[in-house]
């Protein structure tokens, strides 16, 4: 499968997990807390069963470091998230989580060496400029603490991505990542979990985030972050509020609105001319 087409399907998977904590914390029908140790509980649970299934003996190589690093960093990036998003607005979220990641693994762009030539730099001033448009209709003054937590979401999810590129095994690696979170969610249990507070609704929600979208999606992450840029995997993230707008107005029924299509041409259009100037080097 080409790396455009996993790129794309990764980006599905992310834009999933979005609305799904979306309905899950919107309608209150769980809390934020209790939400993430369902979601990595449930994804480490499921990424044990496709490791024995699918990674042969002779094959499974553990790498303690790499786990502590990978699942710390994940653990941090799913908590932050969850109980930052529950006193931001969307687009102010949206800007602060992709704002850091954006800035963060271009600096590590840059930092290796990478230039960017003209093509690249039209796309990614481009796909920013339309996801700057795109979301600030919705940006309101932050919450000081929430904002914070999502700046320290946003490095995390950096972090979870740069450790990926040497992952090897992507089904392996994201196993031994999702293995120390869901541990650390276990330990934290009673400081994490109120099922008192979660409904079945809220609960089933955690669950498909967790064995699904995240356990199959993050696969996808470390196979498809191997074959692109940091450049690359960066704009190729700014394609997620799209996906998940588009979901959520066909979830709920909203309009798709000319200044949603005109954005998100914008966006889309200069992610494509990012890959394009990849292979004019």
């Amino acid at each position: 499968m080409s790396p455009l087409l996993l790129t794309v399907i990764t980006m599905f998977a992310f834009a999933a997990n979005s609305i799904l904590c979306r309905l899950a914390l919107q309608d209150q029908t769980i809390d934020a807390a209790t939400f993430t140790y369902l979601r990595l509980v449930s994804g480490a649970i499921t990424l044990i069963v496709l490791h024995c299934l699918m990674v042969k003996k002779a094959e499974r190589h553990y790498q303690p470091k790499f786990a502590l690093k990978a699942g710390l960093a994940l653990f941090t990036y799913a908590l932050c998230f969850s109980v930052a998003y529950l006193k931001l607005s969307t687009g102010t979220g949206a800007l602060l989580l992709f704002g850091t990641v954006q800035l963060t693994l271009l600096a590590a762009h840059f930092f290796q060496g990478n230039k960017i030539n003209s093509l690249e730099l039209i796309g990614l001033v481009a796909s920013i400029a339309g996801f700057i448009y795109l979301m600030a209709p919705s940006v309101t003054r932050p919450d000081i603490l929430s904002a914070l937590l999502m700046i320290l979401s946003g490095l995390a999810w950096a972090v979870f991505t740069l450790v990926g590129r040497s992952s090897g095994n992507p089904i392996s690696a994201i196993s031994q990542g999702f293995w120390v979170a869901g541990l650390l969610c276990v330990l934290l249990t009673p400081w994490l979990v109120n099922l008192s507070s979660a409904s079945s609704k809220g609960i089933i929600l955690a669950l498909i985030s967790g064995s699904i979208a995240s356990a199959a999606g993050y696969i996808l992450w470390y196979r498809v972050i191997t074959q692109l840029t940091m450049l690359q995997a960066s704009v190729a993230q700014l394609s997620v509020p799209v996906i998940a707008i588009a979901g959520g107005t066909l979830l709920v029924g909203e309009a798709f609105t000319l200044h949603l299509i005109f954005v998100s041409s914008l966006i889309l259009g200069g992610i494509v001319l990012v890959i394009m100037g990849k292979q004019t080097k």
